[in-house]
C-alpha cells in the first residue's frame, strides 16, 4: 500500500505546478463571461446522447447514483439491498458492458471490470451525459451498452457562493454535504465534503424462511428486521480552476472517499444474527489534471489522472465453544494511470477533424487469505493503447455524416480497427425532425480477475466483439406556453464470445465464452415543460424494451432471456412549482426477471416478480437577498410495496427523509 500512496502523492505534487512553466502572459485581456441562449441543434451525432436534467440533479442531492439513473434513465439498476452493491445494465448489456468516467477518467474496475452505483453520491457531479450504444465509441472502446459521463465545470462568474445540507431519515439514516466556492476571472476553486450513514435495520416479512404450524399444518412467515446491514461513506472533493492565458485552462480535480458496510444475511439463513460478520470496506482517491488551449481553429487538451482503490473484504463465522472461524480475508490494491491527448481541428463550419491517444496503465493486486495460512491470489498488470481519428462533415442544411476509427491494443498486442458510420437527416432545416443511423464495431477485454481470479480465472478467454446498429428519432412540438419534447432509439447488438461465469463440477465458479448473444430492443423517451398561470410544470418518462437472448446453437438456454435483465422498464417524473412551493413524484417500473439462464418458473425462487415502486417528495425554497433555504419531505416506496431485485437480499418498505439545504 505504501507504493500506492507514494504514487499519488508524487503526482498531486507535480502536476499543479509543472505546467505553468511557459504560460503565465503578461498582457492578457479578461473579459465578461458571456452567456449564449438558443435552441440546440439536433441535426449532428449528439442525437444519441442523452443527459439528466437539472431538476433531477437538484432534487436527488441526497441519493446515490444509482437511485438517480433508475428514476430518470432507461437503464436498468440491480441492487443487493439498499445500502449495498448496484450494478447497471444498459441496452440488456453486463455491468462491465458499461463505462463511467468522471471528468474523464474511466473509474470502472480492471479488476472487476465494473463500477459499484451505491458508493458513487450524486454531489460528486454537475451534469451526468449518457452516450447510448455506438456513440460512446467516440469517447472509448468496450462500452457494448453504453457510457456514463460525470462532469463539472467551473463557473468564472463565481466570486462567493456554496451548500449546506442535513437530511435525517428513517433507520437512523443521515447525510450531511458542505460545499465551499471562491475565485474570479482567473482561478476557481471548489470545496466540499459529504458524510451519509444508516443503521439500515429496517423490518421486513421474510418469505423464503417459513414456519410450519405442526397442529394445523399452514405456514406462516416471520417479520424480520435486517440487522447486521449497517453503511457509512464519507469524502472530499476539491476542484481547482485557472485561466493561464485568455486561450489556455488548467484544472486539477480531487475526489477522496472511505466506505464502509456490513452485509446482511439471506433471507434463506435459518442461523441466528449474530451467526456471522461479513464486512466490506474500500478506500479510494481519483484525481484528474487537465490542460486546454484553444485557437482561432483549433483545440488541444492533455489529460493525466489516477484512480487508486484499496478494498478488503472479511468473513468470519460464529463457531460455539471456540473463537470466530475466518472464511474469507481478502484484499485488493488497484491503480489506474490514465493518459490522454486530444486534438480538434476545424477546417470550416461545416468540416472538423479530431485525432486522439490513450496510454493507460492498470495493476490488481490480489490476496485472500486462508484459514491454514494459505494465500491465495493474483498480481498482474495491463497496459492500454488507444488511437482514433475522427471526421465530421455538414453536407448541407439536411445531411450530416460522422466517420471514426479507432485502433486498441492490450500489452502491445493487435485488438482490431473498430470503425463507426453515422449519418444524420433534417428532412426540414426549419424543422426539428432529425433522423439518425449509426453502425459501429466494438470490442470489450477480458477483465483482470476473468483471466487470473483464483480459484477460477480463464487465461483462454477471448475478447468480446460487438457490431452495433442504431436508429434514432428525435422531434420538438410547441404549443402556447409548452414544449414537447420525444425521441424514439431502435438498437441492435451482436457479440460474440460473450463472457459470463458459471459453476463448475469442482465447485467452483469459472468464467467462458458463449459463442452468441443478441441485445435488441427500443428506448423511447419524452418530456413536457411549460406554465398553466402562476403553475409550472415538467413532465419526463422513459421506457425500454430490451431483449438479450443466447443465440448459442450448442448451448441449452438457447433462445433464452440471460438472467436479471427486464424485457420491460419505465420510469415517469412529475415536477409542480407554485411560488416557492413544490412537488415531485416519481414512479418507476420493472418487468419479470428470469434468475436461471433457462428462464425457468416452476418455483419463485426461479424469477422476480415485476414490481412498481412510487416515490414522492414535497419542498419550499424560501429566498431572501441572493440566498435560499429550502425544505424537502421525502417518502420513498410510498405504497409500501414488497419488492427485490436480487434474489434473497431484502428492501425496505415505506421509509421518510427530511432534508434542510441553504444555498448562498
Amino acid at each position: 500500500m505504501k507504493i500506492f500512496g507514494i504514487i499519488g502523492l508524487l503526482w498531486l505534487l507535480w502536476w499543479p505546478f509543472n505546467p505553468l512553466k511557459a504560460q503565465s502572459l503578461k498582457d492578457t485581456l479578461r473579459i465578461e463571461t458571456i452567456q449564449i441562449i438558443g435552441k440546440k441543434s439536433r441535426g449532428k451525432f449528439n442525437d444519441t446522447r442523452s443527459e439528466v436534467d437539472s431538476i433531477a440533479l437538484a432534487k436527488s442531492s441526497t441519493i446515490r447514483l444509482s437511485e438517480l439513473l433508475s428514476q430518470n434513465t432507461p437503464i436498468f439498476i440491480k441492487e443487493y439491498g439498499k445500502g449495498a452493491m448496484a450494478t447497471a445494465s444498459f441496452r440488456g448489456t453486463a455491468p462491465s458492458h458499461t463505462k463511467v468516467t468522471w471528468n474523464g477518467l474511466d473509474i470502472n474496475s480492471p479488476m472487476l471490470g465494473m463500477v459499484d452505483f451505491s458508493l458513487i453520491p450524486v454531489y460528486v457531479a454537475e451534469q451526468v451525459n449518457l452516450l447510448h450504444g455506438s456513440s460512446s465509441l467516440a469517447e472509448s472502446a468496450g462500452a457494448l451498452g453504453g457510457t456514463i459521463q460525470l462532469e463539472n465545470k467551473a463557473n468564472w462568474s463565481n466570486k462567493l457562493s456554496g451548500k449546506l445540507l442535513t437530511g435525517y431519515g428513517s433507520y437512523h439514516t443521515l447525510d450531511e454535504y458542505v460545499q465551499l466556492n471562491i475565485g474570479n476571472h482567473t482561478i476557481q476553486s471548489k470545496s466540499a465534503f459529504f458524510y451519509n450513514s444508516s443503521e439500515n435495520d429496517f423490518s421486513y416479512q421474510n418469505k423464503l424462511n417459513a414456519n410450519l404450524d405442526p397442529v394445523t399444518g399452514a405456514y406462516s412467515y416471520p417479520i424480520q428486521k435486517n440487522t447486521h446491514a449497517d453503511y457509512k461513506n464519507y469524502g472530499l472533493l476539491q476542484e481547482f480552476y485557472l485561466q493561464t492565458a485568455s486561450n489556455q485552462t488548467l484544472s486539477l480535480k480531487t475526489w477522496l472517499q472511505y466506505n464502509a458496510r456490513s452485509i446482511p444475511q439471506l433471507l434463506t439463513n435459518e442461523s441466528y444474527e449474530a451467526a456471522s460478520s461479513n464486512r466490506q470496506n474500500e478506500h479510494a482517491l481519483r484525481s484528474v489534471a487537465e490542460w486546454k488551449r484553444y485557437g482561432n481553429q483549433s483545440r488541444i487538451s492533455i489529460l493525466s489522472a489516477i484512480n487508486l482503490q484499496n478494498s478488503s473484504y472479511r468473513l468470519e463465522n460464529s463457531v460455539s465453544g471456540s473463537s470466530n472461524q475466518v472464511v474469507i480475508d481478502s484484499d485488493a490494491k488497484i491503480l489506474s494511470f490514465i493518459n490522454k491527448i486530444g486534438f480538434n481541428y476545424q477546417f470550416d463550419p461545416s468540416f472538423s477533424l479530431q485525432t486522439g491517444i490513450e496510454a493507460n496503465f492498470y495493476s490488481v493486486d490480489s490476496e485472500n487469505r486462508q484459514p491454514n495460512k494459505l494465500v491465495f491470489g493474483y498480481n498482474q498488470t495491463r497496459i492500454e493503447n488507444s488511437f482514433f481519428g475522427k471526421l465530421e462533415k455538414s453536407f448541407n442544411d439536411s445531411w450530416s455524416a460522422l466517420f471514426l476509427v479507432r485502433e486498441e491494443l492490450i500489452d502491445l498486442s493487435h485488438e482490431g480497427l473498430l470503425p463507426l458510420i453515422s449519418v444524420s437527416y433534417r428532412p426540414n432545416p426549419e424543422g426539428a425532425l432529425v433522423v439518425s443511423g449509426s453502425v459501429a464495431g466494438n470490442s470489450h477485454p477480458p477483465t483482470l480477475n476473468d483471466l487470473y481470479y483464483l480459484p477460477g480465472g480463464n487465461p483462454l478467454l477471448k475478447s468480446e466483439k460487438g457490431t452495433q446498429y442504431d436508429l434514432h428519432l428525435a422531434e420538438d412540438f410547441t404549443f402556447g406556453k409548452s414544449l414537447l419534447k420525444v425521441g424514439l432509439s431502435l438498437f441492435h447488438s451482436d457479440v460474440k464470445n460473450w463472457i459470463i461465469w458459471l459453476p463448475t463440477f469442482q465447485g467452483y465458479w469459472e468464467p467462458t465464452n458463449i459463442e452468441k448473444v443478441v441485445s435488441s430492443g427500443l428506448e423511447a423517451n419524452g418530456g413536457w415543460n411549460g406554465q398553466c398561470r402562476s403553475i409550472r410544470y415538467s413532465l419526463k418518462g422513459n421506457y425500454a424494451f430490451c431483449r438479450t437472448r443466447n443465440l448459442s446453437e450448442e448451448s441449452p438456454a438457447f433462445g433464452k432471456q440471460l438472467p436479471y435483465i427486464p424485457e420491460h422498464s419505465a420510469n415517469v417524473n412529475l415536477h409542480l412549482s407554485f411560488s416557492t412551493l413544490y412537488i415531485d413524484w416519481m414512479w418507476n417500473y420493472y418487468s419479470k426477471r428470469y434468475t436461471t439462464t433457462a428462464n425457468s418458473e416452476e418455483i419463485n425462487t426461479d424469477y422476480l416478480y415485476p414490481y412498481f415502486m412510487n416515490n414522492f417528495q414535497i419542498g419550499m425554497s424560501m429566498p431572501f437577498d441572493n440566498n435560499k433555504l429550502t425544505t424537502e419531505f421525502k417518502i420513498q416506496n410510498l405504497f409500501n410495496e414488497d419488492y427485490r431485485t436480487v434474489l434473497q437480499r431484502p428492501m425496505p418498505g415505506r421509509n421518510y427523509q427530511i432534508v434542510l439545504r441553504y444555498d448562498f
